[in-house]
């Protein structure tokens, strides 16, 4: 990845901070899990996820308003009741779900036990899911990627919804297909998506951090520690006068580089015609810019949403009707 500099945060309004404020948040990514597992009434989702009703009807509402759902009627014994559905730019979502399921399975402890495999059909081999580029089909990884930013701003400040609370998580371990623990330490607080985000474009320093996110040194500190506690960044001596320690990431934060590549390439959905992307992503190996898809890494076909099925320790639910 390129060499990052000091620079001032973007304002609000981007199209990569939009993507991040709504999908940064557990009950909108458990919500999309369901979806696609075809619970699309209002008390199935409430009764699977055990989520009350306002903060259900309120991921729902945005979810809806950034069009990644559509509510349509359907007539029961009494009343008309509306489901949700999927649009095109809510299917297109499928490829980050499954690559959070292969980082959490492959990086997190305990996780490849209970986490179903992901079958490709074309093969009938189970799969890891790497990412690969549109352009040539092979597979790409972060070190391969070379980002080239719009101007001299700074790292998108993601503002991830902070009302999923704690107890919320905890109430949810139980359930491996409901949980991702790690994956929203990095997702699920503003702070630390950017610090991951800072780091996959080469910042090191924690005078860089500072000025590169407008962060306060107190909070910086305790979210660099965070990450390196659940492993995703590593410390070393640094080589400035001003800071002791630089950050790198480590095998698994640079692991985490698809579920990223795929939220940048879905939030340049949000932008106006002719708006320049702030982050793009270049495949160094083809010239071309990444355009992030899943492969197989048996057959090295692109995967396609209907030609895999889940399998393996976990029995799938599935709606009533």
């Amino acid at each position: 990845m390129t060499e990052a500099t000091a620079r001032r945060v973007r304002p609000a309004g981007d199209p990569l901070r939009h993507a991040l404020e709504l999908l940064g948040d557990q009950w909108t990514l458990l919500i999309l899990q369901s979806l696609f597992l075809r619970f699309r009434r209002y008390e199935e989702l409430r009764l699977r996820l055990g989520i009350s009703p306002t903060a259900l009807s309120g991921r729902l509402r945005a979810m809806v308003d950034a069009g990644v759902l559509v509510r349509t009627p359907y007539r029961d014994a009494r009343r008309t009741r509306h489901e949700y559905r999927l649009t095109e730019r809510g299917l297109e979502l499928w490829p980050l779900l499954i690559s959070i399921w292969a980082w959490e399975r492959e990086w997190v402890e305990g996780r490849r036990a209970v986490l179903p495999t992901l079958i490709h059909l074309d093969c009938e081999l189970a799969t890891s899911a790497p990412l690969g580029c549109a352009s040539c089909e092979r597979r790409v990884d972060a070190r391969d990627v070379r980002a080239r930013r719009l101007d001299d701003t700074g790292v998108v400040e993601a503002t991830a919804s902070k009302r999923f609370r704690r107890k919320d998580a905890e109430s949810l371990a139980g359930d491996p297909l409901m949980f991702f623990p790690d994956t929203m330490e990095l997702l699920g607080d503003r702070w630390s998506t950017g610090l991951v985000v800072s780091a996959l474009l080469g910042t090191r320093h924690f005078s860089e951090f500072e000025r590169e996110l407008g962060i306060g040194p107190s909070v910086l500190s305790g979210r660099l520690s965070k990450l390196v506690d659940v492993g995703v960044l590593r410390t070393g001596a640094a080589k400035t006068r001003t800071d002791a320690h630089d950050y790198r990431l480590t095998a698994k934060g640079l692991a985490f580089f698809p579920a990223l590549a795929f939220i940048a390439e879905w939030s340049r959905g949000f932008e106006v015609p002719g708006q320049e992307p702030d982050i793009t992503l270049d495949h160094v190996d083809c010239g071309n810019r990444l355009k992030p898809i899943l492969l197989c890494d048996h057959c090295w076909r692109p995967l396609l949403r209907n030609r895999v099925r889940f399998g393996g320790p976990v029995q799938l639910p599935t709606p009533p009707r």
